[in-house]
């Protein structure tokens, strides 16, 4: 996440907005606040759409059907103006880098996670298609990889485009190296196969690192070679290449449904409660589950990186012994530190009051099993800053606790402090992190000396 730049708007509507997401054709996305405190999504439209009846009411009418999709592998639309000077649109924030980029930094994803991500797409693009909608720009770009299974984005919206009053008819939309043939050739109605096209090049490129038809060149020579040419499948993932290269027909009726998709990848491991990322994306996904915020008293520099993959990095090993029982948390209990230990104790108290600890990658573990905070049982890691001082400790719900986590933390600490996610008790921050994929305990006065 990038600050905020000289000219940007600190407020959207009705939300707080903290730092620039990234931007694309149609806008610049920022990481915006509710009131209540949670983190959304804030798509501001360039200012020329604006300008444009036809793309305002097209887009008033898409943001609209795009709100009745849900799904678990679709980020949720929950407000938007399309009438405001700059039109918005704000959605759910799903932590986690973008296709396009955890491909860029890390390489091709291993054959395991394929078969997660397109399970995940393809159920995904069916929600959305069962609302008589037409994704129309399926690229890595829109694609999140989450903690627990793929996000699409944008969906719906892209349409809004075409209403434009510069516009012509057979005008292209979409981004060349992941359309249709039926895209590129300008057709003026495309229909949910025009996504399993594009599904397909975007398995490719997850695969290999490259767009089976190219991006290079003149655009007009990508999309010659997307409606006359055969993809190049020669690096993709030898078990689902046919299913591919089958996505990638050029009519759109010898292409598979979403839900012939799913059903072709049921008997193959897309199990989302495991580890189903490589362990550096999984980092990438908990530093944007977590931002930088210097009055939150995060641990001295960022996590180290894990061998573990996905959330269970974190996790204490199964079948430790158990040990003292852990403190009850209430609205007092932090204030004095946790689990017996006062904030700023050292190491060697650590290890004198839980003799099975261990060290791993950079945190230590009580060695005693799961821990209960709020009312929910989760696993623990703790943080001594560069003096050996114990001021920061993180819960890591199951993926069944982690919708509950931030109403618990409510019902017993009470209302958060002002705007924020962060409880202040004492000297004590408890803050309850995006969609409830962690809970923190940081010593505010400790984190600040």
């Amino acid at each position: 996440m990038e600050a905020l730049r000289p000219g940007d708007p600190e407020r959207i509507g009705a939300y707080r907005l903290e730092g620039r997401l990234g931007a694309g054709g149609m806008g610049q996305v920022f990481l915006g606040r509710t009131p209540g405190g949670r983190p959304v999504a804030v798509k501001l439209v360039h200012a020329p759409y604006g300008h444009d009846a036809g793309f305002r009411r097209r887009f008033a009418q898409e943001v609209e059907a795009a709100r009745r999709v849900g799904g678990f592998f679709t980020a949720q639309v929950v407000d938007a103006d399309a009438y405001a000077d700059r039109p918005w649109v704000v959605s759910a924030f799903v932590p986690g880098p973008t296709l396009q980029a955890a491909v860029a930094a890390h390489g091709p994803l291993p054959a395991a996670t394929l078969r997660v991500l397109a399970a995940g797409l393809a159920e995904g693009l069916g929600v959305i298609h069962q609302c008589a909608l037409v994704h129309r720009d399926l690229k890595p770009g829109n694609v999140i990889l989450a903690a627990d299974g793929p996000r699409i984005i944008d969906f719906g919206i892209a349409r809004a485009l075409d209403s434009v009053s510069h516009s012509t008819a057979g005008s292209v939309r979409g981004t060349p190296a992941y359309m249709s043939p039926e895209q590129a050739r300008g057709n003026t109605s495309v229909t949910g196969a025009s996504d399993v096209f594009s599904l397909g090049s975007v398995l490719a490129f997850a695969s290999t690192g490259t767009a089976p038809f190219g991006d290079e060149g003149p655009v007009a020579t990508v999309m010659y070679r997307i409606t006359r040419e055969e993809p190049n499948l020669s690096g993709t993932d030898h078990e689902l290449r046919g299913l591919v290269a089958a996505c990638l027909a050029k009519d759109p009726n010898a292409r598979p449904t979403t839900a012939e998709i799913v059903h072709a990848l049921t008997d193959t491991d897309t199990d989302t409660d495991r580890d189903w990322l490589p362990a550096p994306v999984t980092t990438m996904v908990f530093d944007a589950a977590t931002p930088a915020d210097p009055g939150l008293g995060r641990p001295v520099g960022p996590p180290p990186p894990a061998r573990r993959r996905g959330l269970s990095r974190f996790a204490l090993r199964r079948g430790e012994p158990a040990g003292p029982p852990p403190a009850a948390a209430n609205p007092t209990a932090v204030e004095d530190g946790w689990n017996g230990l006062p904030w700023g104790a050292g190491i060697a108290q650590f290890r004198a009051r839980f003799p099975n600890a261990y060290q791993e990658e950079g945190w230590w573990l009580t060695g005693t099993g799961p821990e209960t905070f709020c009312g929910i049982e989760m696993h623990a890691q703790y943080s001594f800053n560069d003096r050996g001082e114990l001021g920061f400790v993180a819960f890591i719900p199951e993926a069944e606790d982690r919708g509950k986590l931030p109403v618990a933390v409510m019902n017993t600490l009470g209302a958060p402090d002002g705007t924020t996610t962060a409880w202040t008790r004492g000297d004590v921050v408890v803050e309850v992190k995006v969609a409830g994929v962690v809970a923190t305990l940081a010593h505010r006065v400790f984190s600040a000396r």
